[in-house]
């Protein structure tokens, strides 16, 4: 083999495991969820009373019963109690977003899963904000920052 067809081939394993290496990183680490020290209620209204007292931020809409609308449909999960869903928006941050990328209404509001296992731990899941900023420059990439340091303080006494 020539010296070229070795350095393409090179360049060419190369990309494909950085591509491996890239979307095995998205599908274990986009969504994370971290134990709660509290039971399911209290976490459901932790996050109702830590949430709205951060500076501007709020719940557009009602919170999911997640669990039952499966239930109504005899598609329960398995393994699962409960799952309620929290849609959280600081309004000032979601217009900056939109009026740089409408688009980026697919992913907003931010959804936050509040789940109860059989085992009886709770937990809460939620996209994972830093990592998907660094997918963005510009204003979509600054205002995620903000969502991902005001997350930060809300899990810290949410989970607590």
């Amino acid at each position: 083999m020539t010296a070229a067809v070795i350095l393409v081939a090179g360049v060419v394993l190369g990309a494909a495991a950085a591509a491996a290496f890239a979307v095995r990183l998205m599908r274990t680490k986009m969504v994370v969820a971290g134990r709660s020290a509290a039971s399911f209620e209290e976490t459901c209204e932790r996050i109702e009373r830590v949430v709205p007292a951060g500076d501007g931020w709020s719940f557009p809409m009602p919170s999911l019963d997640m669990h039952a609308k499966l239930a109504a449909k005899g598609q329960t999960p398995d393994g699962i109690r409960r799952i309620r869903l929290f849609f959280v928006c600081k309004p000032a941050l979601a217009r900056r977003v939109l009026s740089d990328s409408p688009q980026m209404a697919a992913i907003m509001p931010c959804s936050w899963a509040v789940y109860e296992l059989e085992d009886g731990g709770v937990w809460l899941a939620k996209m994972n904000i830093p990592l998907m900023a660094r997918m963005f420059s510009g204003e979509v990439a600054a205002a995620m920052g903000e969502v991902a340091a005001a997350e930060e303080r809300f899990l810290s006494e949410v989970l607590a």
